[in-house]
């Protein structure tokens, strides 16, 4: 059964890295992969490849697509989850609070900063003050 699942998903990689960027043209396979997923018990990660496929190749793909990149890796974890999505920010998952320090949930629970250029310049500043190099000064 397992070896079943592991063609199928092949199959249905190979379709996709063939695809343009359009999930939907493998829609055949992907309800064959489904199927032996749920057959087995295992997730393949269809839903969250598909999303990040989506993302990427959408006007999301400016606000960097974090929320999908993460769903993805999380979902293709060899040992499981360790973060779960829990209202507008991750908490860790159950049976895996073991992995985190005691402070880690909180921190998993924020939500990442917005992006702006000034956001970005100023970090930049605080950085190269933080290496020594003061604003206006150029080193190579």
């Amino acid at each position: 059964m397992a070896a079943d699942l592991a063609a199928k998903k092949k199959e249905w990689n190979a379709c996709l890295a063939k695809s343009g960027g359009f999930p939907g043209k493998c829609e055949k396979l992907e309800k064959d992969l489904r199927g032996a997923s749920k057959a087995s018990g295992v997730d393949s990660c269809v839903d969250e490849t598909i999303a990040l496929m989506k993302c990427t190749s959408s006007g999301s793909r400016a606000n960097g697509c974090a929320q999908a990149f993460l769903a993805m890796r999380e979902c293709n974890r060899v040992g499981g989850r360790q973060l779960v999505a829990e209202g507008a920010g991750y908490a860790p998952a159950p049976g895996k609070m073991g992995l985190f320090t005691a402070s880690a949930g909180s921190l998993a629970q924020s939500s990442p900063p917005v992006r702006t250029l000034e956001g970005m310049q100023e970090f930049g500043q605080d950085y190269a003050k933080s290496l020594g190099v003061m604003p206006g000064e150029v080193r190579f």
